[in-house]
């Protein structure tokens, strides 16, 4: 990254990048993705994690592929691809392990809300200014569709949260009129700190949202709570350097 986007980072607490993947690439992560549903469902393995209701009181379903480095190859190398790691490396050091893979699959018209809330409060790491969300779509994403939203500036401390069913916390007081869109086309990440503030709202189109959010952590910081201090190693491994 350049000094102006480094900058840039840090003050707003989140950047987007220009295209990193081709179309091709995309497809094939696309595909892998696909393919993890498929068989998660027919394993009865795949959960909701955020259910809700729309205005009408459809219910609402946000599909999880967790560890997704685990469940496909191409997953495995993409957490490992130099071109996200040179981005991270610049935003939070040389020694990079990863805490979290997950895909977060929003269904056609039933595809339901993340609420408020910060990564870092789930993480409960040893300091400060030591987490990187990378957050990416597999085809256009925007406010009709569950893009992510921000708000800016406001990453310099964990705030309120309370907890929610089935697992899970929302923040408290949200400064929701602060709060900006990041819509984003196929092949850009948005990085984001991990106490910035973020939520993505319900998918009332006529396609599937397919998103993938790769959590990194300076490897010299720990996990001292929260919801990844007791995973195996195989599910947070160190990616690049040493802790």
């Amino acid at each position: 990254m350049t000094p102006t986007q480094i900058e840039q980072f840090r003050r707003e607490g989140f950047l987007v990048s220009d295209p990193i993947f081709s179309s091709a690439e995309i497809q094939t992560f696309a595909d892998a993705y696909d393919a993890c549903l498929e068989r998660l469902r027919q394993e009865q393995a795949l959960k909701n994690i955020r259910p809700g209701q729309l205005e009408d009181g459809t219910e609402t379903e946000v599909q999880q592929i967790r560890c997704a480095h685990l469940s496909h190859p191409v997953f495995a190398d993409l957490v490992r691809d130099a071109r996200i790691l040179d981005r991270v490396e610049s935003l939070i050091g040389p020694n990079l392990r990863l805490i979290l893979c997950q895909g977060l699959y929003k269904p056609a018209h039933t595809g339901g809300e993340i609420d408020w809330h910060q990564d870092d409060y789930y993480f409960g790491v040893s300091k400060p200014d030591a987490v990187v969300s990378c957050w990416m779509a597999f085809g256009d994403v925007n406010e009709d569709n569950g893009c992510m939203w921000v708000i800016p500036r406001a990453h310099q401390q964990l705030l309120e949260h309370h907890g929610v069913d089935p697992g899970g916390y929302v923040m408290s007081s949200p400064d929701e009129p602060a709060a900006v869109a990041v819509p984003l086309q196929a092949g850009q990440i948005m990085f984001h700190h991990g106490a910035t503030p973020h939520r993505t709202l319900p998918n009332t189109t006529d396609q599937p949202r397919r998103a993938l959010a790769i959590h990194y952590m300076d490897a010299t910081a720990t996990i001292l709570g929260g919801n990844r201090e007791n995973e195996p190693p195989e599910n947070t491994p160190i990616l690049r350097g040493h802790a």
